[in-house]
């Protein structure tokens, strides 16, 4: 029997988790994305000599299937517990955080797990998906960089962002754009930066209430990372919101300008990033969603929750059930056969 090949835009960790499953069941798999690099929000950026984590900063584990994942990283090397004192920071003062359950980063960056999952896969970046055609049942897709791609696809599987997937389904599957236009992604303004002296901060990271960031990390503190003073910090998503469509320079003065009401010192160097789509607005219960007359099926964190965890089960759990439905349509076809 043909191998069903699949076409998976996004090559995020939900991508990378179904691409996975369907190779190991049999699937022929192409993933396509736009970045550089594969991992989504599990990014690093890099500058010169320094560079720091600017998507998640950290995932942790808590299910059974997730947990087995993240033994095969630790034992792969690619994974490490964080052991960093992380606070809370309001205007009340500093209290330390009681650790209860481990926090995990990739090594040496956060994109390392999603760079192992791919060195497996078929995955082309600088692809920009701009369009999807299907002619009898066959699907293409349209990059910004190339055109028509030449290949063809059974099935399509979009793991991006629900606004962009809405984009490229919407003159396709009226049950799919409703499924993205039921959710809301909230953006987040994440700055990066060096300094040439250690700051004399009493703690590795901190959730903040009631300023402009909630999240501060000094990057450098995580294991494997280079040995240049970097910190990571997050505005808030509210206040990103606000902010989503100022100018990057305007953004950028206010960030430094809280960095230093906090720690007291300017960066030296600085780096800013606008994730658009940082956020669930509100936690789900879906997995994924399919639709199964044109063969189309969406997978995300989105649908879950904002975790590494959840977009790894989001694309795992949507491989699953497309290797299932699989199986039914083989034994299907064999009992028509053995019928006629």
């Amino acid at each position: 029997m043909k191998k069903q090949h699949v076409g998976i835009v996004g090559a995020g960790m939900a991508g990378l988790a179904c691409a996975t499953e369907l190779v190991r069941a049999g699937f022929q798999v192409s993933l396509f994305d736009k970045s550089k690099g594969v991992g989504g929000r599990m990014s690093h950026r890099y500058y010169e000599k320094w560079g720091a984590d600017h998507g998640a900063q950290y995932f942790t584990a808590r299910g059974a299937q997730f947990k087995s994942e993240l033994e095969t990283w630790m034992q792969a090397g690619i994974v490490q517990e964080w052991f960093g004192k992380i606070v809370t920071l309001n205007q009340g003062g500093v209290e330390e955080l009681s650790k209860v359950t481990p926090r995990y980063v990739g090594v040496p960056t956060m994109s390392s797990p999603a760079k192992f999952l791919a060195q497996k896969l078929s995955v082309s970046t600088m692809q920009t998906i701009s369009e999807l055609r299907c002619t009898e049942g066959v699907w293409q897709m349209v990059s910004k960089e190339q055109g028509l791609l030449p290949c063809g696809f059974d099935q399509i599987i979009l793991a991006i962002p629900s606004p962009q997937a809405r984009v490229l389904i919407a003159d396709h599957s009226t049950y799919l754009k409703q499924a993205c236009e039921n959710v809301v992604m909230l953006p987040c303004w994440t700055l990066m930066a060096y300094l040439k002296n250690p700051l004399s901060l009493d703690f590795d990271a901190a959730f903040i209430s009631d300023r402009i960031f909630s999240w501060l990390a000094r990057d450098s503190d995580k294991p494997n990372r280079s040995p240049y003073e970097t910190w990571v910090a997050q505005a808030s998503h509210q206040w990103s919101l606000e902010y989503v469509d100022v100018s990057q320079m305007q953004v950028e003065e206010l960030l430094l300008d809280e960095f230093k009401e906090i720690t007291g010192v300017d960066c030296d160097l600085y780096q800013t990033h606008l994730w658009r789509y940082a956020r669930l607005e509100a936690h789900r219960d879906t997995n994924f969603v399919i639709d199964s007359k044109l063969n189309i099926a969406l997978c995300g964190d989105w649908l879950r929750n904002s975790t590494v965890e959840d977009a790894w089960l989001s694309g795992h759990n949507l491989a699953k059930r497309m290797i299932w439905l699989s199986k039914i349509d083989t034994i299907h076809s064999m009992s028509t056969i053995n019928i006629s």
